[in-house]
């Protein structure tokens, strides 16, 4: 039987009510709590049907929260709670969820804890009697932290960078706490390829997914209320349940079971972002997949599988905005790589291009397209006169003098650009807009 009977209490009350609270340092940790924000509050036992949220500061809860406190979801945007006190045991059929791992309210629980799971990230929470979950207490990230002066009884018990303290624990399938000892077959092992930590088999083989490779897939899991062991007998999924996860988070491509895991749903995550390519099955990638992709946008080029890169869509990418380092140097040429420059999404940088491509004629069309970035040093490396370099854009019209006196002002460009355009009508403009270095220059 639920009971809800949270209400909402004043900082100023709190103190006064439960003094003892403020002897914890965690309490108003960055001391900018106002008296007049809030705590949720429960003088009893809490007994709550469904997933019980502690990401109060976040738009989707504030609005779980607002209509089980019949309150206006516009009151709760006028309002700020920092914390949650219950003064007695706290039972939840689903799971407790703080899912956000940089910050979180301040939670002081007076009881003991029953749940299915316990997600932790960046809240600070104290527990004064036992943990008891029916799959998983999981704590992750080192912006929270977690005190159970009780014991953490549950089957799985994983920490990972985290502050996480407890009296005593009892987990009988699995135990991963990276800043304990650890068992050998329960340690992670890094992945050259993706360059992840990949969990223990010992893991794995207890979750009713057995494409959740990684902590943070089993975070997300756990994050939606999820019963994730298979022991517990979670419920069939669906095709529509995973095309919902798929559009609400492209990454979980990675975890469609392969019998859901049609062109459409590939599709749908790469209308997203190309960053799904690398989760689609290899054979749906084409040459034509790979080309819509970049034509979309250059930067996709970055994903690409080596055999699918031809000198033609490199160009397609620089075409499309991209960075030089993400196209194979065997494509380089000088027309490439200033089309790179050109379309860029970022200001060029020089120093990706390689030294047998910077010629003085190359410098004066990098410079052209922007700021110039480190030509003093590309010149001085490769023996080129950088003064040549700025005559000649110079000379190449007077619309570049925004780039020669925005970037690379100096006594020698103004005498320069003066005996060329001293009669053009449109230089007076360019001595008005740069006139407080004009004025420098005349001290």
């Amino acid at each position: 039987m639920q009971t809800f009977n949270f209400k909402l209490t004043t900082i100023a009350e709190i103190k006064t009510k439960y003094p003892f609270l403020t002897e914890d340092e965690k309490f108003d940790y960055f001391d900018e709590w106002e008296d007049g924000d809030f705590f949720l509050t429960a003088e009893e036992n809490v007994n709550f049907e469904e997933n019980f949220y502690l990401d109060l500061y976040e738009d989707k809860e504030k609005k779980w929260l607002a209509k089980l406190l019949n309150l206006p979801v516009k009151k709760m945007d006028e309002i700020r709670i920092e914390g949650i006190f219950i003064n007695g045991d706290f039972s939840v059929n689903g799971s407790i969820i703080n899912a956000e791992g940089d910050y979180g309210p301040y939670v002081f629980i007076n009881g003991n804890v029953n749940c299915q799971s316990l997600l932790l990230g960046g809240a600070n929470v104290e527990i004064k009697e036992n943990v008891t979950a029916k799959e998983v207490v999981m704590t992750y990230y080192n912006h929270g932290n977690f005190n159970c002066l009780g014991s953490i009884n549950s089957p799985v018990f994983i920490v990972t960078d985290h502050n996480t303290a407890f009296a005593e624990r009892k987990n009988d399938l699995f135990y991963y706490n990276d800043r304990d000892e650890i068992d050998p077959k329960n340690e992670c092992e890094y992945d050259d390829e993706t360059d992840e930590e990949i969990i223990s088999n010992e893991l794995r083989k207890l979750l009713d997914n057995p494409l959740i490779e990684t902590f943070e897939e089993l975070e997300r899991d756990l994050a939606r209320g999820e019963l994730v062991l298979k022991q517990n007998n979670p419920p069939a999924k669906t095709y529509q349940y995973w095309h919902d996860r798929v559009l609400a988070n492209y990454r979980d491509l990675k975890l469609v079971p392969k019998e859901f895991k049609t062109e459409e749903l590939c599709n749908l995550a790469l209308n997203i972002t190309f960053h799904a390519l690398p989760f689609v099955d290899q054979d749906l990638i084409t040459s034509e997949l790979c080309e819509k992709l970049v034509s979309k946008d250059g930067f996709a080029i970055q994903v690409i599988p080596d055999e699918f890169i031809t000198k033609e869509l490199s160009f397609k990418a620089a075409e499309n905005g991209t960075m030089l380092r993400l196209i194979p140097e065997e494509y380089y040429s000088e027309e490439l790589i200033l089309l790179v420059f050109k379309n860029g999404k970022h200001e060029p940088d020089i120093n990706d291009v390689p030294s047998s491509f910077i010629t003085e004629n190359f410098l004066v069309e990098y410079v052209k397209i922007g700021k110039g970035l480190w030509l003093d040093k590309v010149c001085k490396e490769n023996g080129i006169d950088k003064l040549q370099v700025l005559k000649q854009v110079i000379d190449s019209g007077i619309q570049y003098l925004d780039n020669i006196f925005g970037n690379h002002f100096s006594k020698e460009t103004v005498d320069y650009a003066f005996s060329i355009y001293k009669n053009d009508e449109d230089w007076n403009k360019y001595v008005q807009k740069y006139k407080q270095k004009f004025e420098r220059l005349e001290k």
